[in-house]
């Protein structure tokens, strides 16, 4: 019969992939352009690496989290470096070039797999004295991608912007093969935080849930004030998009969290008085509100620590 250990660890995993797969696909859905079968094959080739990770070290969930967002990270990134420089590139070997640096760190992680094994065993993060060599990576991989903003690619002809887009992501490639153990060390380390993170999220659930409630209660509040400055004068209360008019209650309840927020989009604009009074009042309040929640959220983590 399965542990508890196991069925702990294997939900970690599921999690990890949905993360992975919700980030990647509306990443896809988001950018456009791709055909399903690139979109899905990316997909599978990711899964198939947090599911290696998973293997590898089944107790450490924050690997495989943090690995999940590293992963919509470099996506948007290169996504960006694909429409900024190679635009013309066919899909292949865009699908070649993306998949290239997550293999070579499913590699580089499987060779060094004992000294992360370690490493994720302890669960201590040591920032101090591993937060330089997790970044010193990123320097190479940098110039790389400076090598191609400063390279003559328009007099190379489209073969030869394919050739060049994968020699680079090549090179990237490597240097991710070589510092896998430092980039796994950072993750872990990252995911660690955001254990930290959650726990004391987890401790604030009743407060934030006060502080929201208190706040929706202010909504409703002058969203019917509005509503009662439209029935109680003639002319109209309001400019809606570019339209003098009295405020529905949605539009009402939509305009009292935009104010309450502070965030004036300017779709809805007060023409009289005592509309303007009504929402100077609660722009105020609103201010208040924040301090005052954000001060008790303050207070309460300090009890907790």
């Amino acid at each position: 019969m399965p542990s508890p250990f196991h069925f702990s660890a294997l939900r970690h995993w599921a999690a990890s992939v949905a993360v992975t797969v919700i980030l990647l696909a509306l990443i896809a859905a988001a950018v456009g352009g791709e055909t399903w079968e690139v979109s899905g094959t990316v997909l599978i080739a990711v899964v198939a690496v947090a599911t290696l990770l998973h293997r590898l070290f089944p107790g450490s969930r924050f690997f495989t989290i943090t690995f999940a967002n590293a992963i919509g990270v470099y996506a948007c990134l290169y996504v960006s470096f694909l429409e900024t420089l190679y635009l013309d590139v066919s899909s292949l070997p865009r699908l070649v070039g993306f998949l290239l640096p997550i293999v070579a760190f499913a590699i580089g992680v499987y060779l060094r797999r004992e000294a992360i094994h370690s490493i994720v065993s302890s669960e201590h993060p040591r920032l101090e004295t591993r937060f330089g060599r997790a970044f010193l990576w990123l320097v190479p991989v940098m110039l790389v991608g400076l090598a191609n903003f400063v390279a003559p690619l328009d007099a190379i002809g489209h073969e030869g912007r394919t050739i060049w887009l994968l020699a680079a992501m090549a090179a990237i490639s490597l240097v991710v093969l070589l510092a896998s153990r430092n980039v796994a060390v950072f993750l872990i380390d990252t995911g660690l935080l955001f254990e930290d993170f959650f726990e004391i999220m987890s401790g604030l659930v009743k407060p934030a849930f006060a502080f929201l409630t208190f706040y929706s209660m202010m909504v409703i509040l002058f969203a019917t004030l509005y509503r009662l400055l439209g029935r109680l004068d003639d002319s109209p209360t309001f400019l809606i998009d570019g339209i003098g008019r009295d405020p529905t209650f949605v539009e009402s309840l939509y305009f009292s969290i935009v104010t309450l927020s502070t965030v004036g989009y300017g779709d809805v604009v007060p023409l009289t008085y005592a509309a303007r009074i009504v929402v100077a009042l609660q722009i105020v309040a609103g201010v208040l509100l924040l301090l005052f929640g954000f001060h008790a959220l303050m207070r309460h983590t300090g009890r907790g620590s």
